[in-house]
Formats: structure tokens, C-alpha cells, sequence
């Protein structure tokens, strides 16, 4: 055997399977001061076996730690109907802070991706005004970054203003502080009601930080999906920043491509039936669309007295529950939400008694 082996190819071998002296420590223990992996530093270059055999030099600000056990990221279907969904929701939420502000306030998401908090701290540098909350049962924080601009003039909104020429360069203080918080409580919990979960989802909120930098909402390796939410009142078009944690999250997404899944095969046996059973006939025939709140309920006091500029409270799962009839006959249920900066009804189920 042993005219087989060149004295290259086991000096080779020996050097593939020796244990380098330089390796001590691991990447889920803590590291001891001074103790350099590879004899590299990050100013120097790192050994690097290759799987031929081969060992190079690679420059030791290319080798990051990781951690045995790390959950692998969701696929990228996962990911594409969590962002349609998310970006559903949004929309809601905008008609939602409609009717509490009582004025228009546009809300679009514009992009959604997957990353951490040292590069966030980069984009979004200090001082900002970041409010953190906590989903339950999920034990998940995440964060809404609301612009300066934009948070003034939510509070001047709220404080009875026109959200208009509001100075964006003054401070924030405690009353604006507190009313923000209120706004910012109202789009956690509506976002929360908004997802289908094994258990409904909850909202508190949990503090405020104005340096990315110092967020404890997770390990330097934890990844977050930056929501970044383009927000319109008045005349203030700004930005609204969500983070969310990929892991903490994850059984919410899961679940949400499980009833996608199974809501797609009865569409598939509903546009079935519907082939074999359809006259064409029928296909340019005009009906009549009505989308209504059933069942609010008004004194007959207050509606004798009701004139224009008065409001009517309404209930925020009223959102969610929004009938519509076709040529008079209930049909479907909706949820109110916003389009292309017009009012929509989203198609949710069906009537079927």
C-alpha cells in the first residue's frame, strides 16, 4: 500500500488532518481576550483549507464567526408572500390611522429585507426616535422607527392641528413623546390582529431607544426584516422604519404559507366547478357592488340630529368586517384598506348562509 502514496501526497494528508495549534476557541463560546483564531488579526490574512488540499491566504476580514444550531433563513417563496401579505396589511393600517386621525394618511410598504442591526445602525444613524414592542406569545421584540418630521406631525394632528408646516427641527417633548406612543400602540396592535396564528397575537409596548447602536433586541448574529414604510399626512411625505425579528417570527410566516397553500387548492376546485357549471352568456352582464358596515348602532336621538362635520365612532374590528352585496344579496366579507390612494375592500371569505 505503500508504494500507492507519493511522500508529497501523505506529507499532504498529515497536514489536512493534524489539528491547527492556533485554533482556541469556538464560535458559541466566549472568546478570552488576546487570543488571536489562526494567528490572523483583522489588519492580517487567515490559513485557508481548501477541500482539494490546497491552503491559501485569505484576508481575516473575510471569515466571520457561526454559531452551530443557527436556524437557516426561510425560503425565498416564504419570503415573497409574507411581503405581499405584510404589504396588505400596511395599506390597513394607513385607513386605520385614517379614521383615528379623522383626515387622510397614506401608508405604502417599499421594500422589505432581510438584515442585521450593525448594518442598520449604518443606514439609519443617530439620534432617532425608535419605539420598541413585544408580540406575544412569541416573546418577539420589534421596532417602529418613526421619522422626526413625520412623528411632529402626528402629534400635531392629534393635538387638534392641521398637520401642515410643521417645523421639523425642534425637539421632540414628553406630550408629542406620549402621543406618538398612542399611535404607534394602535398600528402594533392592528398589525397583530391583522395575521392569521394559532394563538392571536398581542402588542405591548415596551420603551424607546434613539441610538440603533444600543437596541437589546437581539445577538450581533440575529437577522431582521426591515420593513421600510413610505407615510403620507398632510404635506409631510417621510419614512417609517420596521424591524422585526426573522427568527421570533418565523412560525407566523410558516403558517401563513401552510393556509396559503391550502386556500389555493379550494380556489383551484372553486375555478373548477365554476368552468363546467358557467353560462359565457353570462360573462357581460352589469350588477351592482356595495360594500357596508351592517349593524351600527344609533340612537334614534342622535340620528335625528346628525348633521354634516359630525363623526361616527366606529370599533376597529368594524375594519374586518365589512360586507359586500352583489345585486343586493350578501356575498362576501372584507377588509377596508387603501389602493393606489384610493379606498378598497379586500376580499377575505365568503357569505355562504
Amino acid at each position: 500500500m505503500a508504494g500507492l502514496f507519493k511522500e508529497a501526497d501523505i506529507k499532504l494528508f498529515r497536514d489536512m488532518t493534524t489539528p491547527l495549534p492556533a485554533v482556541k476557541a469556538f464560535a458559541d463560546e466566549p472568546g478570552e481576550e488576546g487570543v488571536d483564531l489562526e494567528g490572523g488579526s483583522s489588519e492580517g490574512s487567515v490559513v485557508f483549507h481548501r477541500p482539494d488540499g490546497v491552503k491559501t491566504e485569505v484576508p481575516a476580514g473575510n471569515i466571520s464567526t457561526y454559531t452551530v444550531g443557527k436556524q437557516a433563513a426561510l425560503s425565498s417563496t416564504e419570503v415573497h408572500r409574507f411581503k405581499n401579505e405584510n404589504g396588505r396589511i400596511v395599506r390597513a393600517l394607513a385607513a386605520r390611522l385614517s379614521l383615528f386621525l379623522r383626515m387622510e394618511m397614506t401608508m405604502e410598504q417599499i421594500e422589505l429585507e432581510v438584515t442585521d442591526l450593525s448594518k442598520y445602525a449604518k443606514l439609519f444613524e443617530a439620534p432617532r426616535h425608535m419605539i420598541l414592542f413585544k408580540i406575544h406569545p412569541l416573546e418577539a421584540i420589534g421596532v417602529f422607527d418613526v421619522s422626526k418630521p413625520l412623528g411632529l406631525t402626528l402629534a400635531d394632528r392629534m393635538l387638534g392641528g392641521k398637520a401642515f408646516s410643521v417645523n421639523p427641527d425642534r425637539p421632540i417633548r414628553e406630550v408629542e413623546t406620549a402621543l406618538m406612543d398612542q399611535a404607534v400602540q394602535l398600528m402594533a396592535r392592528e398589525w397583530c390582529n391583522s395575521w392569521q396564528y394559532e394563538d392571536p397575537l398581542r402588542a405591548t409596548l415596551l420603551g424607546h431607544e434613539v441610538n440603533p447602536l444600543f437596541l437589546q433586541i437581539g445577538s450581533a448574529e440575529e437577522t431582521f426584516y426591515h420593513v421600510s414604510i413610505e407615510a403620507s399626512l398632510g404635506d409631510c411625505i417621510d419614512q417609517i422604519q420596521m424591524l422585526l425579528p426573522v427568527r421570533a417570527i418565523d412560525p407566523v410566516v410558516r403558517h401563513l404559507a401552510q393556509a396559503t397553500m391550502i386556500s389555493e387548492e379550494d380556489s383551484e376546485e372553486h375555478e373548477e366547478y365554476v368552468r363546467r357549471h358557467w353560462n359565457p352568456l353570462y360573462n357581460t352582464v352589469p350588477l351592482k357592488v356595495r360594500a357596508e358596515w351592517p349593524g351600527i348602532p344609533v340612537v334614534t336621538r342622535d340620528m335625528m340630529n346628525l348633521k354634516e362635520g359630525d363623526i361616527i365612532p366606529l370599533d376597529s374590528e368594524r375594519l374586518r368586517e365589512v360586507r359586500v352585496s352583489i345585486a343586493d344579496r350578501p356575498k362576501f366579507l372584507g377588509r377596508l384598506g387603501s389602493l393606489d390612494q384610493k379606498c378598497a375592500v379586500e376580499i377575505t371569505g365568503r357569505i355562504t348562509k
